[in-house]
């Protein structure tokens, strides 16, 4: 069970993961990869497939069908109209900026304010794909990709640099309406401490491929739902 304290205050990623003790944070990651029984080759979870999915096919500047797919493993569906044009017309622009954010970068080696402007702040190609992705343009019609699908496309390409957006984790964490990137980007630059209960979870579960902002998402979610 976990005790959290000051009950109808808002937690900091730092508390809501400080929450969960290291044994419960690594039995919900085996339990997040648990195989179902009932299905060969498919996961209780169907997001523990979200990395694996068509991996092969996850090419580090391009989204593809496999990519668009691998999303829907975590409960949410691209519009059609969204994907035909993800697919299609838009292709080319998605393509140059995702060749602008680098795919070995993590959140966390963002070490100072320019660093952090630079890759994820107001004039950044990530914040340009995520307009792109939500039509975020003044003179765009919506086509219903939110917060939720957005972060999940880009989380999918560039899964060291961009934290999943989810109701359960952002209720967790005490986000409200704080911009989620800077609030995951502060935590991980504030101490170790992060780095190091994701590393744990990882080496438990061996999967030393799993980024950081993803092994807490699934424990966070995990722990909140």
């Amino acid at each position: 069970m976990n005790t959290f304290t000051n009950i109808g205050e808002p937690l900091s990623i730092r508390d809501a993961v400080t929450a969960i003790s290291p044994e419960n944070a690594k039995r919900y990651a085996e339990a997040y990869f648990e195989p179902d029984s009932r299905f060969p080759g498919v996961g209780i979870f169907t997001g523990s497939h979200f990395e694996s999915l068509g991996a092969d096919q996850n090419l580090p500047n391009q989204i593809t069908a496999s990519d668009l797919l691998a999303v829907g493993t975590l409960s949410v569906n691209v519009p059609a109209r969204a994907n035909i044009a993800l697919l299609g017309k838009l292709a080319e622009e998605i393509s140059g900026l995702l060749a602008q954010i680098p795919a070995d970068i993590h959140m966390g080696e963002l070490r100072d304010e320019p660093s952090f402007t630079a890759h994820l702040g107001p004039n950044s190609p990530a914040l340009a794909l995520w307009d792109l992705l939500r039509r975020n343009a003044e003179d765009e019609s919506r086509w219903d990709v939110g917060p939720t699908i957005a972060s999940k496309i880009m989380a999918r390409k560039r899964p060291h640099l961009i934290p999943i957006e989810d109701s359960v984790v952002n209720r967790v964490i005490g986000r409200g309406k704080q911009n989620s990137w800077r609030l995951w980007w502060e935590a991980l630059v504030a101490d170790e401490y992060l780095e190091e209960r994701a590393g744990e979870v990882r080496e438990h579960i061996s999967r030393p491929q799993l980024s950081t902002l993803r092994t807490l998402d699934i424990v966070l979610w995990s722990s909140g739902r």
